[in-house]
């Protein structure tokens, strides 16, 4: 592994922390902020359903701007986003502070879709760079020695070497690897910022603001990052970084069943994810669980995420199909919310464990599929799309539910069990998901098929 590998994978881990900060922070400090600026309940699902919403709907923006730029110019530009609306939030203005998580938000949606990207991008550098003078890859690389078929080239024309796969033998290992490494430091950093965000406060003397905005500076750092690896890849001439990852269009993705199979298990698991941090380290604190004690109940559950975050994605790569692997890793996750509903306060680290390793199972395994299910980058890049787009505005709903039922009831109970009951729905998904087909190729037979 040379040098440019190497900072690609330390980028890659400040990319992913940098990702989740800043809902893990808001969630720690919900309380304060509430009796601060004197919030209602609508006021604030605003801050913590409206982000979740944003990611969503920016999150088709990814595509538009991969035809216009490198991958990393655009990572480098949400980056740098995702900075400035963090740093923001410490002005003592509730409009500042709701612009400013939603501008940060936008940011993390298009950087979202673009880390399976980032992630296939660096694999193929990766193998490109073992390949001597960068030759064409050879037949016995190609699945099964055969020549490519004109009909899954799209227009019938030659791939090009950022188009072909990966070999599957060694490189399908990297990147469950890397996919891991990604989704492990993204799933820990919501609990990090939690887990420090009440005691740099103390530490600052009740200094809330101030906290919220600090998380702005692993953001920077990551942004420079990125910026110099984007040189490094210019100046090697890397063609495994196009100017260009366009998508096949919204409508080839739309009318793929492998690709609605993805996004509903990307929906759902990430409407239980941003529930969680959502509301976790209230439901405790209302159950009379101080707030350093229940923000670090999240914390426990990103920290054991990172678990099954590292591990999932490297069996996935190596298994024939992923159904079986993605019922399991819904099963923690149900035993967690039963532990919730139970109201054994006592048991309280044991289910936020085991809400962490159905997590961090369930992300990574979503991400994997993303370019598992893909025939090319570009088709990783539009099938990524689809599922964050349609995923997290499906994922609003939780924390919107959530408090909504909770309003209704006074009780977090129903909120729990609406919870515990969309685990089916996201096994059912995750098996048709695990299926051994692919986006991409599929789309493209159906095509060939109506032009014959």
């Amino acid at each position: 592994m040379n040098s440019r590998i190497v900072f690609a994978v330390v980028t890659v881990v400040l990319f992913g922390l940098g990702l989740r900060l800043l809902f893990g922070s808001t969630s720690a400090l919900t309380s304060d902020i509430a009796e601060f600026y004197s919030a209602d309940s609508v006021s604030m699902a605003l801050l913590t359903t409206g982000p979740v919403i944003c990611l969503g709907v920016c999150a088709a923006a990814a595509g538009c701007l991969l035809r216009r730029a490198r991958v990393t110019h655009v990572l480098v530009g949400c980056l740098i986003l995702i900075a400035v609306g963090t740093a923001v939030r410490a002005v003592p203005s509730w409009p500042v502070l709701v612009a400013g998580t939603l501008v940060a938000a936008a940011g993390i949606a298009v950087a979202n879709v673009l880390g399976p990207v980032l992630v296939r991008v660096i694999v193929q550098e990766w193998s490109l760079q073992e390949r001597p003078d960068k030759q064409e890859w050879s037949l016995q690389e190609r699945p099964g020695g055969q020549e490519w078929s004109l009909q899954e080239r799209p227009g019938g024309q030659q791939w090009s070497l950022q188009d072909r796969p990966v070999s599957p033998a060694v490189s399908a290992r990297r990147l469950g690897l890397l996919t891991g490494v990604l989704t492990a430091v993204i799933s820990a950093s919501a609990g990090v910022a939690s887990g420090l965000s009440v005691p740099l406060t103390e530490a600052l003397d009740g200094g809330w603001r101030w906290v919220l905005g600090l998380w702005a500076v692993p953001v920077l750092i990551a942004a420079l990052c990125m910026a110099r690896l984007s040189r490094m890849f210019a100046r090697a001439g890397s063609a495994a970084v196009p100017g260009a990852v366009g998508s096949r269009g919204g409508s080839g993705v739309l009318r793929s069943p492998v690709a609605w199979a993805v996004t509903a298990f990307m929906g759902v698991q990430s409407l239980m994810a941003y529930s969680m941090i959502a509301w976790l380290p209230t439901i405790y604190q209302d159950r009379g669980v101080d707030a350093a004690a229940a923000g670090l109940l999240l914390t426990a559950l990103s920290l054991s995420s990172v678990v099954t975050a590292l591990t999932v994605p490297s069996l996935a790569t190596r298994l024939p199909r992923q159904s079986v692997l993605a019922v399991a890793v819904v099963l923690p996750t149900g035993g967690g919310l039963v532990g919730v509903l139970s109201s054994a306060d006592s048991w309280a680290l044991l289910w936020a464990v085991l809400l962490g390793l159905g997590q961090g199972g369930q992300l990574s395994l979503a991400m994997t599929l993303m370019n598992l299910r893909a025939a090319t980058a570009r088709d990783a890049a539009s099938l990524s799309s689809m599922a964050q787009t349609v995923g997290y505005l499906l994922a609003a709903c939780g924390p919107l539910v959530c408090g909504a039922v909770h309003s209704a009831t006074q009780r977090w109970e129903p909120s729990v069990l609406f919870l515990l009951v969309m685990t089916a729905p996201m096994a059912v998904a995750g098996a048709v998901a695990g299926r051994r087909a692919f986006y991409g190729v599929d789309v493209r037979r159906e095509e060939s098929l109506r032009g014959s």
